[in-house]
């Protein structure tokens, strides 16, 4: 555990050392920056790093570039710019790790945290046009999806998972669940993919979804037997 948890924290270093610089935006792009609680327009030019979050309205999109990456992040999406980053497949699984232990049940004493801003319910006092709570977690997942188009496929699963802990009703997004299993077995991540599905199949399914979820994890199974 201390093993996995000194990676991690190495890992995470360097992903914060990040930095960004905003090429061109178009429509209403917020972000979070460092430890803010308070949402800010972004502009053209303007320097970021990896801590900050960033956020974006309705037709709307913000390009980046930094570190050797270039990166736009759509419409109606969020995302902590830490998650522009190639891993390794053992980071991957290493933080996959890591995500299950903060997936244990929190008490209603270690429940909140300073990420109210991006997690609880005070964005919806934050101005200018502050991002609604309701609407964060399918923003992330949106990011996310942008991540594995992109060619960061380990960190946007990485950033599924989080969003899919952090924000509850997320859970419910049968499809895009769906789209990070499939992502999974594409990248051989079969247990983890079964997992994903088994947890899936809990929910409450339409005849489609339940058809399309049993033949993803019969085919993790044939692939498991053909080994």
């Amino acid at each position: 555990m201390k093993k996995i948890i000194l990676i991690l924290f190495v890992i995470t270093a360097n992903i914060i050392a990040q930095d960004y610089t905003v090429k061109k935006i178009s429509g209403n792009v917020q972000a979070l920056i460092g430890t803010s609680e308070n949402w800010v327009k972004v502009s053209t030019g303007q320097k970021l790093k990896g801590t900050d979050l960033i956020s974006t309205g309705e037709k709307s999109f913000i390009q980046l570039s930094g570190n050797g990456n270039k990166f736009v992040l759509q419409s109606n999406s969020a995302l902590g710019l830490s998650s522009i980053k190639k891993m390794t497949l053992n980071e991957l699984l290493l933080a996959l790790a890591m995500e299950e232990i903060q997936n244990v049940p929190k008490t209603k004493s270690n429940q909140f945290t300073r990420n109210t801003a991006v997690y609880g319910s005070e964005v919806s006092t934050i101005k200018p046009a502050p991002v609604q709570v309701s609407d964060i977690g399918i923003k992330k997942i949106n990011g996310a999806k942008q991540l594995a188009q992109d060619g960061f496929k380990e960190s946007a699963i990485l950033v599924a998972k989080e969003t899919f802990r952090k924000y509850p009703d997320t859970k419910k997004q049968i499809q895009d669940r769906i789209y990070f299993a499939d992502l999974m077995i594409r990248m051989n991540l079969n247990n983890e993919a079964e997992q994903e599905l088994k947890q899936i199949s809990s929910l409450s399914l339409n005849s489609d979804e339940k058809k399309e979820v049993d033949e993803k994890i019969e085919q993790i199974k044939k692939i498991n037997l053909d080994k």
